[in-house]
């Protein structure tokens, strides 16, 4: 399962009474390089090429640690690789059931199974940690 996430979608149908659930597994069709800063200091790379995800601190926050490393990725020295993308940053992609989501995947003409579209779109700032993830 190369370059997978599994993104669950809840589905209520008028004749259940409780929800279904259904898979969709996203891909990612171009290469891209984000980084990762923490109050506007930036703490790493995350790219996309080849089939692959990587990630690498940077060399100033290697030197610095302003902050502890993260908890998924905790050692400074090393180039992480992945067949797919990682829970700390899949988490910043949101459900697309909602109608918000889907207006804002329209506004940016985003794809909605391509990881790199929708981390390019939904993958800035997240409620779910103080980490902004920027398109370079």
């Amino acid at each position: 399962m190369k370059n997978k996430i599994k993104i669950i979608f809840a589905k209520l149908t008028p004749w259940s009474l409780g929800e279904e659930f259904s898979s969709v597994e996203l891909k990612s069709k171009k290469n891209a390089r984000f980084i990762l800063t923490y109050k506007n200091k930036k703490i790493g790379i995350l790219e996309h090429r080849n089939d692959k995800w990587y990630f690498e601190y940077d060399k100033q926050f290697k030197k610095e640690q302003f902050i502890a490393p993260i908890v998924d990725f905790p050692i400074t020295d090393k180039k992480y690789e992945f067949d797919e993308l990682p829970p700390f940053f899949a988490a910043r992609i949101p459900n697309l059931n909602q109608p918000f989501h889907l207006k804002k995947l329209s506004k940016y003409k985003g794809d909605k199974n391509d990881l790199v579209s929708l981390l390019e779109i939904f993958g800035g700032k997240s409620i779910n940690n103080p980490y902004e993830l920027i398109l370079q």
